[in-house]
């Protein structure tokens, strides 16, 4: 295990300190690039309760996750299809941290075989076993799943959350079938939206996001996972205006409050567009 203060992708011990607010400060490693929080909160699986999922933080948590649910569904689609021609078939999937469920919903409407879901909150985990999904509560951690079990593993938003992404990698290697794929899905840290915002950069979560990513350092994390065909790009969502603009108020309420009335006053809220919001997505294989 990679002692506290080192960088968890290398070992390093060569940090300088991003101070992104008066009391949230990054490291980001000179050997490698990763950018990581120093001092995570002990538990940091003890947040997602249900405020975490409904809230009035337009950066926090989900903000509100039932409100961007119909075109998430769109975004799931796109994925699992994408997954489907890479590996020819439906088969197996495990989709880590799955929140109330939704891309599970998708992939059993596509015929995937099996499905199962995994996640820390014992809220969405209920939720999503109201929506008749199979579902355990716990990490990759703690849950022991059997090795070489799937086929797809789905890792969606998830690995920012997690302090040791290798050994969180590793995990996933170990339940993949031979010849199985692993997608993921995480913020770009080195892309252009957070080279443009800076400091303000949406996907700085504090106490949300504890490792960050770009295109070189996710590569090094995977391969050092054992993974090989491994594909990195930027990756879009599909999203109504309403949701985007709901999303924008974290950089100023007062003018994007009055947008969203405008736009449901002129019935255009709900159209949907194919937006990149300064995450990639990357395709590894066992």
């Amino acid at each position: 295990m990679t002692k506290v203060g080192d960088c968890p992708l290398c070992g390093k011990k060569r940090l300088e300190i991003i101070e992104v607010s008066s009391n949230y400060r990054l490291a980001k490693c000179k050997s490698c690039s990763f950018v990581f929080d120093p001092s995570p909160q002990k538990d940091l699986t003890s947040q997602y309760k249900k405020d975490y999922y409904i809230n009035d933080n337009p950066k926090g948590g989900y903000a509100n996750y039932f409100q961007g649910a119909g075109e998430n569904k769109k975004t799931f689609l796109a994925r699992l299809r994408r997954a489907k021609r890479k590996l020819g078939f439906t088969g197996n999937l495990l989709d880590v941290g799955c929140a109330l469920g939704d891309c599970l919903l998708q992939a059993k409407r596509l015929g995937w075989r099996k499905t199962l879901g995994i996640d820390p909150s014992a809220y969405a985990i209920d939720e999503a076993r109201k929506r008749g999904l199979t579902v355990r509560k716990g990490i990759l951690k703690t849950l022991k799943l059997k090795p070489n079990s799937f086929d797809l593993v789905l890792s969606q938003d998830q690995i920012e959350h997690v302090t040791d992404p290798v050994e969180e990698f590793k995990r996933m290697f170990r339940v993949i079938k031979p010849s199985g794929h692993l997608l993921v899905i995480t913020p770009n840290v080195g892309g252009s939206l957070e080279k443009i915002l800076g400091k303000r950069w949406y996907h700085y979560k504090q106490g949300e996001h504890v490792s960050y990513f770009s295109f070189p350092t996710l590569k090094v994390a995977l391969e050092k996972a054992g993974f090989t065909s491994i594909k990195i790009t930027p990756t879009s969502h599909i999203m109504s205006i309403g949701y985007i603009l709901n999303r924008m108020k974290y950089y100023s309420p007062r003018f994007f409050g009055l947008l969203i009335s405008m736009a449901r006053i002129l019935e255009f809220d709900k159209l949907t567009l194919r937006v990149y919001t300064g995450e990639m997505e990357a395709w590894a294989k066992k």
